[in-house]
Parts: C-alpha cells; sequence; structure tokens
C-alpha cells in the first residue's frame, strides 16, 4: 500500500468514518512539543499508525477493535536511543533485554565487525538489525584507525555508497575529531565520506572528545551535527551554542549525567539535548537496565520529567530527522506508546511499537529474530603458533625483546581510560613498579607484534589477552611473565576471541566472544557472570580498576588520549608519531 493511500485511510478513521484497529483511552497524554501532561485523551491506532489523539470520544468500532483503558495513567512515545552499541551481546540478546525498557528504536554504530569484516560483516550486521520487533536504524562506520595499518579492511568510500543510500542508514557513524584532520590518504577519505553523507541528506556524528575551542570549530565545518563525549556543563554548553545535538551519556562506559546535572538549571533551550547509552554491557542490562537506567537517573538528578522525555523522544527524532515518523503521539506518526504510572515514575507498564504490543506486566510478548552470521566470521584470531622465538619470524616476538634493560618508553594509566606517555629505568626497582609487559599483536593474518610495557594496570601474576579491541585489528595481552601471555594467546585462538586471563599453563577465567573476536552468542545472564568472574581473577590478582576489561579493550583506540599502542609501535596521538619502545 502507498503512503498516500495509508493517510487517506488514517484520515478516514480520524473523521469516524473507519473504526480504528486499537483505542486507548483515559490516559494523561505527554505532548512533546508544548511538554504538557494532558488528562482524558485518546489514542485510535490503525495499521500501526496513530490516526487521531484527542479528548475522549466514542468513534466508530467493530468487532475486532481493541480497547485499552490507560486509567489516568501516562501515556509516552517509544523511547529512541540515539548512540549506541552491541556490548560482548550478539543481536537477539540485545533486542531481548530493551524491549522491558520502553525503547522503541534504536540508532546503532556498525563498528566492530566492520574493524574486522569490513563492508561485509556491516552488511550482515545491519541485515540482523531488520524485521525485529523494534525498530532499528543505523549508522555506516568510518572505520577510523591510529593509522593506515589500522584501516585495512575499511571499505572504499564507494564501496560504502550502497549502504548510505540506504533508508536505514542515517549518516556516518562517530568521526573522531583527530582523524578528519590527518594528512594525506587516512584523513581524505574521512573528509569525502562525511562530505558524501552530507550531499545525501544524511547526518555525520561526532567524537570531540580532548578538542580544544578552536579544534572544535574547525571540526564542525565539516558538517558535524552531535557529539556523545562532553563530560562537564561547559563542554555541553560549548556545543550547545554551536548547533550541536549533545548526547548526555550514562551507560557501561562511562557515566555522566551527575558531572553535567547542572545544565537543568540553566535559563537555556533542551531541545537540542538528549540522553544515550552509547552500549550497556551485559552486567548493566540485568542490574541497570538500558536507557530506562539513564531517563531515571536524570529524573533523580533533578531534570524535569518533561524535559526528561523530550531528550530521548522528540529531540533525537528531530536530530536524524525522523519526526515526520517517531518521536511523538501525534495523527500520521508510527504508533509508537509506553504506558507508565506517573511522570515522576519511569517503569513501562506496557510497550507498544507500530501497534503491537511488545511488553505487558513485567513479560515480553515478542520474540527476537534469528540473525545470521557466516562461519568464517567466527574464525577471526588468526595468529602464529609460536608467539615468543629466539629467531624472530613474520609475527614472533624475538626473546630479544624481553630483555631490555635501562629506560625505555611506556604506556601508563593516568585513568582507567586515559593513557599518558612515560620513561622508566627498567633497572630501577621503583620506576620499574607495576611494570608489565604489554603485547600488541595483529590477529587477521597479517603477521606483526610488538611488545611495550603498561604501568598502572597493578596484575601481579600471569597475563591477560583480548581481541574485543576498539578500532584495531590487534590483540592485546598484558602479563607478568610469557609462559602466561603464551596460555592466552593460545585459548583465544582456540575459542575465536573474547578475554583471558591464565596464570602460567592454566585458565583461570574466560570470556568467549567468537563473532568476530567481539560478540557472543550466549544468553545476557550467562555473559554477566563470565565477565564478572574474569573481572573478579583480575581484581583478586592485584588489579583495582573498575572495569579492568575494558581498560585493556581501549588502548588502541584513536578515541581516548594521549599514547596508544599498535603491532608496529606506540602511537602519540597529537602528531600520530610511530614511537618504538628505545629511548633515542
Amino acid at each position: 500500500m502507498k503512503d498516500l493511500e495509508k493517510r487517506k485511510i488514517l484520515s478516514e478513521v480520524a473523521l469516524g468514518n473507519i473504526p480504528p484497529d486499537s483505542m486507548i483511552t483515559n490516559g494523561t497524554l505527554f505532548n512533546v512539543f508544548t511538554r504538557e501532561f494532558v488528562k482524558r485523551q485518546s489514542i485510535w491506532i490503525k495499521d500501526g499508525r496513530i490516526a487521531y489523539v484527542g479528548p475522549d470520544h466514542d468513534p466508530q468500532r467493530d468487532g475486532k477493535t481493541q480497547v485499552i483503558d490507560a486509567e489516568g495513567r501516562v501515556l509516552l512515545p517509544g523511547l529512541i536511543e540515539g548512540h549506541t552499541h552491541l556490548s560482548r551481546s550478539g543481536i537477539e540478546e540485545f533486542v531481548k533485554h530493551v524491549i522491558p525498557c520502553g525503547v522503541t528504536t534504536v540508532i546503532m554504530e556498525t563498528i566492530d565487525l566492520g574493524t574486522i569484516a569490513g563492508k561485509v560483516g556491516m552488511e550482515y550486521f545491519v541485515k540482523g538489525l531488520e524485521e525485529q520487533p523494534i525498530r532499528f536504524y543505523y549508522t555506516v562506520a568510518p572505520l577510523c584507525g591510529l593509522t593506515l595499518d589500522e584501516e585495512i579492511n575499511a571499505p572504499s568510500n564507494e564501496e560504502l555508497t550502497p549502504l548510505l543510500k540506504d533508508p536505514n542508514c542515517l549518516g556516518i557513524g562517530e568521526i573522531y575529531w583527530g582523524n578528519i584532520f590527518l594528512e594525506g590518504k587516512q584523513g581524505e577519505r574521512i573528509r569525502e565520506l562525511a562530505s558524501m553523507s552530507l550531499e545525501l541528506g544524511k547526518r555525520v556524528e561526532g567524537h570531540t572528545a580532548g578538542a580544544s575551542a578552536r579544534k572544535l570549530q574547525a571540526y564542525t565545518d565539516f558538517g558535524i551535527s552531535s557529539c556523545h563525549e562532553p563530560i562537564t556543563e561547559e563542554e555541553v554548553l560549548d556545543r550547545l551554542r554551536l548547533g550541536y545535538w549533545v548526547m548526555i551519556r550514562e551507560g557501561s562506559i562511562r557515566k555522566e549525567l551527575p558531572a553535567v546535572a547542572g545544565i537543568f538549571k540553566k535559563k537555556i533551550d533542551f531541545r537540542r539535548l538528549t540522553l544515550s547509552t552509547d552500549s550497556m554491557d551485559p552486567e548493566g542490562f540485568i542490574e541497570e537496565g538500558y536507557l530506562d537506567a539513564p531517563l531515571k537517573t536524570a529524573l533523580k538528578l533533578g531534570a524535569p520529567p518533561e524535559v526528561a522525555y523530550q531528550m530521548v523522544t522528540i529531540n533525537v527524532a528531530e536530530h536524524f530527522r525522523l519526526d515526520h515518523l517517531i518521536g511523538s503521539l501525534s495523527p500520521g506518526k508510527m504508533a509508537d506508546i509506553l504506558m507508565i504510572p506517573t511522570p515522576e515514575e519511569f517503569s513501562p507498564l506496557w510497550v507498544m511499537c507500530e501497534g503491537k504490543i511488545i511488553f505487558r506486566d513485567g513479560k515480553s510478548l515478542a520474540e527476537p529474530k534469528k540473525v545470521f552470521f557466516p562461519d568464517d566470521m567466527f574464525k577471526t584470531v588468526n595468529i602464529p603458533e609460536s608467539i615468543f622465538s629466539s629467531n624472530g619470524g613474520t609475527a614472533a616476538v624475538p626473546t630479544g625483546a624481553l630483555m631490555k634493560a635501562g629506560k625505555v618508553r611506556a604506556m601508563e594509566l593516568a585513568t582507567e581510560l586515559v593513557t599518558k606517555e612515560t620513561i622508566i629505568d627498567l633497572d630501577n626497582p621503583e620506576e620499574s613498579k607495576e611494570v608489565m609487559m604489554l603485547l600488541a599483536l595483529d590477529r587477521v593474518g597479517r603477521g606483526g607484534a610488538f611488545m611495550g610495557f603498561l604501568k598502572g594496570f597493578g596484575l601481579e601474576r600471569g597475563a591477560y589477552g583480548t581481541t574485543m579491541s576498539w578500532d584495531t585489528i590487534d590483540m592485546f595481552v598484558v602479563g607478568c611473565d610469557t609462559l602466561s601471555m603464551e596460555t592466552v594467546i593460545k585459548r583465544l585462538r582456540e575459542i575465536g576471541g573474547g578475554g583471558v586471563y591464565a596464570i602460567g599453563q592454566e585458565v583461570v577465567s574466560e570470556f568467549q566472544s567468537s563473532l568476530c573476536g567481539f560478540y557472543s552468542l550466549k544468553p545476557m545472564e550467562i555473559l554477566r557472570t563470565e565477565i564478572k568472574k574474569l573481572e573478579e581473577s583480575l581484581k583478586k590478582n592485584g588489579v583495582k580498576l573498575g572495569k579492568p576489561v575494558l581498560t585493556i579493550d581501549i588502548l588502541g583506540t584513536p578515541a581516548i588520549p594521549h599514547l596508544r599502542i599498535t603491532h608496529h609501535g606506540y602511537v602519540r596521538l597529537k602528531d600520530r608519531a610511530v614511537l618504538p619502545l628505545e629511548i633515542e
């Protein structure tokens, strides 16, 4: 049925000439346009869309018309998550745990599978998002790496054109500000990709962490429209004043709401302010929820309910130019509707997506669609049998690299996520305290390894390794001895990726994520247990960080300052200089 025909039918329902499929009566409706909670309202629904919103009336109905008495409870538009990633789990488990939270639309990043499997990985991922009980849109990952070598699987911009033209694609995903200024092919590709998205009338999503005032302005000149990185009130205001849609992040990576909550006391326009999770890990999903968790936090921190609900509905829809379809309870829009007890208490009693109730009375009424990925996407850990050798080799680490003495360059943790360059004297017991080996190993089969040092992680025994590394094709292994590191590498190869902690030849704990080395298809509850056991094992053996697995995952991303690592050396972010272990 053509869109015009659908809208003609909706019009006839509103006029009372055709019975609706469903009627919601006696509700207190939140109007996102006026920020009013309007009592005694009805919503008439036909073919998954809203035909009428207004005072209670008795429209024409037939025996098939479903009538829902809202009993004076609050009706909201379905929540919209504007920026997120899968974190550890597969698509099906993600959908299963999002439904009870009241989210009916998700805009998903496509970075991880794209980094390892390129265009094919993104295509399979996008296919898996289709025909789910909640609505998905996506952004094409720009695949920003530290150097060209980390972007080895990035498709050409021409290859990405069909994805960009897909109606479900809303633009280019988060572009790290430093990458857009790079000289040569690396920067040219990203700048052209941003321009292509704008020419197609789509968005370019931003990532401005650490950008100085002038760099922020210069970055914005490339058409960037949003950012989820502000961590202070001042940063939020700076970006709002530049016209950004600011996504306050409150998820598993960072929780920014407490630090920026003062923004709600400002006498400013909040229509470009949104909430997002930036991802929720299995522990977060089970113990906190999803977008409902930051929404509840915002309300507790003093955000007026009418502002908070705009932030997760119409504001997001307007940013992505979807407000003609979603984000409001108004005629012609998709019938994505939540019922909650009161404006101050966000707890979905039932959730409707496109006119179908998918959650009610604490139970999901819809099952995720099964998702398929080819076998080769579960076999992406391609590394040599022997890593440490006396005579080197294509991807081996020569034993000479393990016998360093004197002054060397190391990566030191300034916070759980931020690192800095430091010089240490391995012959000085005080300087070399809490220093351990850090191996970056190309895991996609091309060879290449670099042994550096990490200070401040705190591990006292054994080794930990991960393939869940952001924005890189590298496996990272931190260790106190090479036997433990060999055990970790061998086990990661056997299980197809994930995270492994070993002491000597014994695997103490592990998290298997064999889909491109990033995601596991196990139930979320099991994933939560495995991750908690893994992190507890690390903490029991000296690590004092809150999320030690995340700390190692981020060591190769250009998204976080200041010193990073790849299989060919350290990389200093401010100038992208590749630095050796030795001090010249």
